[in-house]
């Protein structure tokens, strides 16, 4: 019975111990995991503000504020100086094959449109069609009218290529008509051009042609900006392994930690730098709306136009910021690897240019090939992670893929880009204390197999 009795009494102390044993280790843990946050919230910070609070920072973005406004109003701006506007003139065939052939349909409705608060001067044409439908492919004739049946009610086919005048001609004809037959209305057929956009994703002939001429400008941002963050994060840490300052930041912050504040910093800076170009852009937009009331001209701003142009713009924004996102953190970790294996600035340099050279791959294979009518290899090339950052958004205005494509391709872009941040933070771990002067190559390889050999 004693015996016993000991035995549970010794269990029982056993048991508190482990009990106390472990609310100690939580609480070292988690005293343990707080101290982890505040050093990687610590060089997050630092990072940030090595870039930011720089002089050169202020003034290259108080530049760029500039020049974007500037680009942004440029129409509005030319036309504050322009003496006289041009005034645009439409080439008009009017036919009349109505059952009054004397009476002058012609003048009256030529006289009327140019009398109209259209800022259009009508001209009369004599040009013959054989063929109605040869309208559309006509260079110089703008409007189409046809009068057939009584001209107390008669049957009137419209053809205009401009939107905006085929309203504006039916009710200037049924006006004129009112005159002539005592308030009868007339049959309109309101004629229109022949769908081009079914191959484009919507977009027609024309609006493709000015999305391919303007992309070169609008993702050229998003493509200096990545460029910017890799270089940025590359020189930081070789220049703290060449220094041997890493030998003192490792021995009170993991590797990992520090590998995911400097791939953290630079996102966090590529996102702050996109906002300020991004409001920039706003102000432009608004200082374009004043410009017209101050000078009495008519509102001529690019993003306007864009958005005419492009009808899926909220999409497409909203696209271009997440492959952005992504794609820059695939080329951040790449850059982080790299920068870690070299010893030296110029190892850095040396090695980390297969990495620009994709980033200009994907660049050159959005602007050009589209306009090549490429557009096969361009949705092939839009699947490829490294190159879908920048080639996939351009694919998309373009009309080449589709929504639904474009989340798939996001969905490889994160995976891709969170599977080589998995696979290469143990790698950088190794590296980034090795100063090993043998061939690149060789040395990857190394730290390679010795990174994860300890994971096995």
């Amino acid at each position: 019975m004693y015996k016993v009795s000991l035995i549970t009494s010794r269990r029982a102390r056993t048991s508190r111990f482990s009990m106390w044993n472990r609310q100690v280790y939580q609480k070292y843990s988690s005293r343990k995991w707080v101290v982890s946050v505040n050093k990687f919230k610590f060089l997050v910070k630092f990072g940030l503000k090595k870039r930011i609070f720089k002089k050169s920072f202020i003034i290259t973005n108080a530049l760029l504020g500039l020049l974007i406004i500037a680009v942004v109003n440029l129409p509005s701006i030319i036309s504050m100086f322009q003496d006289e506007e041009e005034i645009e003139t439409l080439e008009v065939a009017i036919v009349n094959n109505s059952d009054d052939t004397s009476y002058p349909l012609e003048d009256n409705l030529i006289t009327m449109f140019n009398a109209s608060y259209m800022e259009y001067e009508y001209e009369a044409s004599d040009e013959t069609l054989e063929d109605n439908d040869d309208f559309w492919d006509h260079e110089t004739l703008d409007i189409l009218l046809i009068f057939t049946g009584d001209l107390d009610a008669p049957d009137v086919e419209v053809y205009a290529k401009s939107e905006e005048q085929r309203s504006f001609l039916t009710s200037q004809v049924q006006t004129l008509l009112n005159d002539y037959q005592d308030i009868t209305y007339a049959n309109y057929v309101i004629q229109s051009p022949p769908d081009t956009g079914d191959d484009d994703g919507g977009l027609n002939e024309e609006n493709r042609s000015f999305i391919e001429g303007i992309v070169s400008i609008l993702f050229l941002p998003i493509f200096v900006l990545i460029i910017m963050a890799t270089q940025f994060l590359g020189v930081d840490i070789i220049e703290e392994k060449s220094s041997k300052a890493i030998e003192t930041i490792i021995a009170s912050v993991p590797a990992k930690t520090h590998f995911l504040s400097k791939i953290t910093s630079s996102i966090s800076f590529l996102l702050i730098q996109s906002s300020i170009l991004l409001v920039f852009g706003i102000l432009a937009s608004f200082i374009g709306r004043l410009l017209p009331s101050i000078n009495g001209a008519e509102e001529l701003s690019l993003f306007a136009e864009l958005a005419n142009r492009i009808p899926n713009w909220p999409s497409l924004l909203v696209f271009s910021i997440l492959f952005m996102i992504f794609g820059t953190l695939l080329f951040l970790t790449l850059a982080a690897f790299v920068a870690s294996v070299a010893t030296t600035q110029e190892d850095y340099q040396q090695f980390q240019a297969p990495l620009i050279f994709l980033l200009l791959g994907g660049y050159y294979i959005g602007i050009f090939l589209p306009m090549m009518g490429a557009d096969g290899v361009v949705q092939v090339a839009a699947y490829i992670p490294f190159f879908s950052t920048i080639v996939a958004p351009i694919a998309y205005a373009t009309g080449v893929i589709t929504i639904v494509e474009s989340i798939i391709i996001l969905a490889i872009t994160i995976a891709t880009a969170v599977g080589f941040l998995y696979l290469i933070a143990p790698v950088y771990k190794v590296a980034i204390l090795s100063y090993q002067e043998t061939k690149f190559f060789k040395r990857i390889r190394f730290y390679i197999k010795k990174a994860f050999a300890k994971t096995k």
